[in-house]
């Protein structure tokens, strides 16, 4: 292998690595937001939901950045741009760099599901959010009897059952 090809791997490598330190980031972010979203501190939510968008907009770069690097490898090395993927390059490169494709393949697998789920549960939390904010509004405004919950998770509505104390069971 010329060392033209060696400089395109360490460099599509390095590029790789640097994304998964984003990646992490992100991760970061996303559970930080979904404390902020579960300790219900709405007040925070706005700067919480901007760092993530910050991160977001550095994992943009961060692509453009490594498709860039495997434009380079792929012309360095006479392949198509598209079939420069992590199974090809674990398949085809030589020691060291098969190893480190092996690792970040499997850390990027391993981050996209974990920062899927969290976005999944800051989702779901930001929905239930909202949907308790629309009803202590639709309560506190006379909107429509949205009853109570019993100690069974169900829902009496009518307007013959109204909570006296906070700390009741029905």
């Amino acid at each position: 292998m010329s060392i033209a090809y060696r400089d395109q791997l360490a460099a599509l490598a390095e590029t790789l690595h640097g994304e998964r330190q984003l990646l992490e980031h992100l991760l970061f972010k996303l559970v930080e937001a979904r404390l902020v979203l579960a300790a219900d501190e709405a007040r925070f939510v706005p700067q919480a939901m901007r760092e993530v968008e910050t991160v977001v907009e550095k994992v943009r770069f961060g692509e453009t950045h490594r498709q860039m690097a495997v434009r380079r490898l792929a012309e360095a090395i006479g392949e198509p741009e598209e079939r420069i993927t992590l199974s090809f390059l674990v398949s085809w490169a030589p020691e060291p760099y098969r190893t480190m494709f092996a690792e970040h393949r499997d850390h990027f697998r391993r981050l996209a599901g974990e920062v899927e789920q969290a976005s999944a549960d800051n989702r779901r939390l930001a929905n239930l959010a909202v949907q308790n904010l629309s009803d202590t509004l639709g309560t506190l405004l006379g909107g429509p009897d949205l009853g109570v919950y019993t100690s069974q998770g169900t829902r009496i509505t009518g307007g013959a059952v109204m909570p006296t104390q906070l700390d009741q069971v029905l």
